[in-house]
C-alpha cells in the first residue's frame, strides 16, 4: 500500500508547486476566459500533470509499468497541454483522442478481446475522454465524482479477484489533486488532467472482466459522467441545437441556476455517484453479467426520465 501513499503525496505535492510554476509561467485559467468559464478566481489548470505523475511513479515503485496507459496517457496529457493554452479544433482533438485511443486497444490486450470489441473500446474511451472534460466545470466537481469512480473500480477488481492498486493509486492521486482544487480552487485538472482521467479510468473499466457483458456493467462506474453526456446530448438533439457546441447548461450548471453553492452541487455530484457505483458493484456481485447490463439499462432510463420530468432536459445557451 505505500505506492497509494506515493501517489497522494506526488499529486498534491506537484499542485503545490504548481501554483508557483503556473503564475511563473502565464499558465493560469482566469475568470471570463471563455463565455463558458464558471470560477471566480485564476487557478492553475496544471493538476493533470500530478495525476500523470502520481499514477506512475507509483507504479513503477512497486515494480511494474502499464506501457500501454504510460504510451496512451502521455498523449492526451500533452493534447491537453496544448489545448489548455491554444484552444484546439474539435477536429484536431478527436483525432488525436482517437490515434490515443487506438493505441491504447492495440497495445494493451484487453481480456475481452476481438475485433468488435476493440472497436466497442476505442469508442469507450474517446468517450469516456470527453464525458470528464465536459464534467470538469465546477471546482471539487470531477474530482470527487472521479475520485469514487476509482474507489469503485478497485472494490470491483477485489470482487473479480483482480488487483485493486492500480485504480487505488488513481483515487489517491485524485484525493491529493482534490485537496487544493476543492472550492475556491487553486489547481483545476486542465483539459490534460480531464483527458488522461478519462482515459485511465475506461483503461480499468475494459481490463476488468473476461467477457463484453462484464466490461458493459464496469462502465456503468462512469455514474454521473454518463448521465451528464447523455443528458447533454439528449438535450441538444431535442432543441435542435448544434451537437458539438458547447453551452451553460449541463446538469452542473442548472443546479447552480437554481441557487445550490458549488460546493453543494460538488457534494450532491459525489453521493450520486457514490449510489451509482455501490449500485454498479451490487448488480456485479448478484446477477449474471447480461442481466446485469439489463438492470443498469433500465435504471440509466429511470434517472433520465426524473432529470425530464425535473426540468433538466431544456435548452439554455448563455
Amino acid at each position: 500500500m505505500a505506492s497509494v501513499l506515493i501517489a497522494a503525496v506526488v499529486s498534491a505535492a506537484w499542485c503545490l508547486l504548481a501554483i508557483w510554476l503556473g503564475r511563473r509561467l502565464g499558465y493560469v485559467d482566469r475568470p471570463g476566459r471563455s463565455d463558458l468559464t464558471a470560477h471566480i478566481k485564476p487557478a492553475v489548470p496544471l493538476g493533470g500533470v500530478g495525476i500523470y505523475l502520481a499514477i506512475h511513479l507509483s507504479a513503477l515503485w512497486r515494480g511494474h509499468v502499464d506501457v500501454p496507459l504510460l504510451v496512451a496517457s502521455s498523449v492526451v496529457l500533452v493534447l491537453g497541454l496544448f489545448d489548455d493554452r491554444l484552444d484546439l479544433s474539435p477536429m484536431v482533438r478527436l483525432i488525436v483522442e482517437v490515434a490515443a485511443a487506438v493505441s491504447l486497444v492495440a497495445m494493451a490486450g484487453y481480456p475481452a478481446g476481438g475485433p468488435l470489441f476493440g472497436v466497442l473500446a476505442v469508442f469507450v474511451i474517446v468517450m469516456a475522454i470527453n464525458a470528464v472534460n465536459l464534467y470538469d466545470g465546477l471546482d471539487g466537481l470531477a474530482g470527487l465524482s472521479t475520485l469514487i469512480a476509482a474507489l469503485g473500480l478497485a472494490w470491483l477488481f477485489a470482487g473479480r479477484g483482480l488487483g485493486s492498486l492500480p485504480p487505488l493509486e488513481l483515487a489517491a492521486a485524485l484525493g491529493g489533486f482534490l485537496l487544493l482544487n476543492w472550492h475556491p480552487a487553486k489547481v483545476f485538472l486542465g483539459d490534460s488532467g480531464s483527458y488522461l482521467v478519462g482515459l485511465a479510468l475506461a483503461h480499468g473499466m475494459l481490463g476488468s472482466g473476461d467477457s463484453t457483458g462484464e466490461v458493459i456493467v464496469a462502465m456503468g462506474l462512469f455514474g454521473v459522467f454518463a448521465i451528464d453526456l447523455v443528458a447533454s446530448v439528449a438535450r441538444r438533439l431535442l432543441s435542435g441545437a448544434r451537437l458539438f457546441e458547447g453551452d451553460r447548461s449541463h446538469l452542473y450548471d442548472q443546479m447552480r441556476d437554481r441557487g445550490l453553492s458549488v460546493p453543494a452541487v460538488a457534494l450532491i455530484s459525489g453521493s450520486a455517484q457514490a449510489i451509482l457505483v455501490g449500485a454498479v458493484v451490487a448488480v456485479d456481485r448478484f446477477v449474471t453479467p447480461w442481466a446485469g447490463v439489463v438492470v443498469l439499462m433500465a435504471l440509466m432510463v429511470a434517472v433520465m426520465a426524473g432529470l425530464a420530468r425535473a426540468g433538466f432536459l431544456n435548452v439554455k445557451t448563455r
